[in-house]
């Protein structure tokens, strides 16, 4: 029964210590991103070196990276090569005032396993919103650092008499329940040497030399008019496929889809022989596809298309159902990438952390502690616009890389919904594969007739 007693105080007692001990950190989640709002007063600080409780253990050596060029680089060098046609640059304004960005994304997913197709959707998910984010920046942004160190070096030797004073019976009673729980633990089968190791006090310090850095980058605003206009991905090897992707911002596409009401394309739009040309685009060209993008028909009017696709889940019955199911996703997708295009409410944060506490014991045992952190929070707020959108075009392929059945779908938004179109779809075959990915040759989007870039 003393036993008992005894461990249950020791348990109550350790639930008082702990309690509150816990420092949730800021801007963990997309969800809950902080605002930032630039200092009126002067700058303080709000978090110690030692509040600091996050370790992450990194491979840094040169066998753990790869040097290869990557779908992003050749995405970047096209798009320049484009661009200087025009006397334009990448991330910069130009002239005309237009903005042209570029964002990166892996799949978590490899393209030889099930899953690859959504991964890959997601990915370039990620990768528009992270050129978004490069074109937000331009147009300014609230960096917020904080910076502390500490050095204290304590030299000691010998004992301090004023240290020595009677002892309360508060602490007379501690060291009594102290030695009672050692018996306690020891017969409960845990060792000497643990115990030993429990009762250790705090190692006195000789020299304690600390680092506390952090930065933050904050911006959030309504954009509109963004569209993709260019993109490259492809399998870099070891389980690692990129999609890198181009957007293009310019005054006068803000100000196109600003106009809600006179926005749609009409039935001369629908009839152009450019919209003809994209119509009959075989799938292996459109596979590269993604987004939303801005045209001119050949008469100079502006049109938007949305593109999306599906992967196809594979049964053993009632296979047609699940093409049927992958055909509705991929045009969800692409009216999606259309409502983005027109308008997108994104609010956006980077921080980066790192710390660094050296520290040298009177024992003469020696420790150092390193920490490293980035965190990239990007979210876009829901919203609603009521949109007019016609299907042209549904097709069906075969992803290149990963051998995956494609549905995709094509969307014009319209100023009616009332004009129909028969559209025929393309058959492809999928083809099973399990086996280590290697680096495949990058798939560049090609430019369509009309595209504004």
């Amino acid at each position: 029964m003393k036993i008992r007693y005894i461990l249950i105080i020791s348990v109550l007692l350790f639930g008082c210590a702990s309690g509150g001990s816990e420092n949730s950190r800021d801007d963990s989640s997309a969800n809950d991103i902080k605002e930032e709002a630039v200092d009126k007063a002067p700058l303080t600080t709000t978090d110690g070196v030692d509040s600091k409780v996050v370790i992450q253990n990194e491979d840094m050596s040169v066998d753990n990276s790869q040097i290869v060029e990557l779908p992003s680089d050749r995405l970047n060098v096209a798009v320049e090569k484009i661009l200087a046609k025009k006397n334009k640059g990448l991330y910069t304004v130009n002239t005309d005032g237009s903005i042209y960005a570029i964002g990166t994304a892996a799949t978590g997913i490899p393209s030889n396993k099930s899953g690859f197709i959504n991964s890959r959707t997601i990915a370039f998910a990620k990768a528009e919103l992270r050129a978004k984010m490069e074109i937000l920046r331009l147009a300014g942004e609230i960096v917020t650092s904080e910076r502390n160190s500490t050095l204290i070096a304590n030299s000691q030797s010998g004992s301090d008499p004023d240290a020595s004073s009677k002892a309360t019976t508060l602490e007379k009673a501690a060291k009594v329940v102290s030695k009672s729980l050692d018996n306690a633990l020891i017969e409960l089968g845990v060792s000497s040497a643990e115990v030993a190791g429990m009762n250790e006090t705090q190692k006195e310090k000789a020299y304690n030399e600390s680092f506390y850095s952090y930065v933050s980058s904050y911006v959030a605003t309504m954009i509109k008019g963004i569209s993709v206009v260019k993109v490259v991905e492809g399998e870099v090897g070891s389980n690692d496929y990129e999609v890198a992707v181009c957007v293009k911002f310019s005054p006068e596409n803000q100000d196109f889809v600003s106009k809600q009401n006179s926005l749609g394309a009409n039935e001369a739009v629908i009839n152009s022989s450019t919209l003809a040309k994209i119509k009959s685009m075989p799938a292996d060209k459109l596979i590269s596809k993604l987004g939303a993008q801005i045209y001119k028909d050949e008469n100079g009017n502006r049109f938007i298309l949305g593109y999306g696709q599906s992967p196809v889940r594979k049964v053993q019955s009632r296979q047609s159902n699940f093409v049927n199911i992958a055909r509705k996703k991929s045009r969800l997708k692409a009216i999606e990438n259309i409502k983005n295009l027109l308008a997108e409410n994104i609010i956006g944060k980077e921080i980066s952390e790192s710390v660094e506490k050296i520290t040298e014991y009177q024992s003469g045992e020696e420790g150092i502690y390193t920490e490293d952190n980035f965190s990239e929070l990007i979210k876009s707020k829901r919203s609603s616009v009521e949109l007019n959108t016609l299907v042209i075009k549904n097709w069906d392929g075969v992803h290149p890389v990963s051998n995956s059945r494609v549905i995709g779908s094509i969307v014009i938004l319209v100023e009616s919904n009332n004009i129909n179109f028969d559209t025929t779809p393309l058959q492809g075959n999928e083809v099973d594969r399990d086996a280590p990915t290697t680096k495949s040759e990058y798939h560049e989007s090609e430019e369509f007739e009309g595209e504004d870039f």
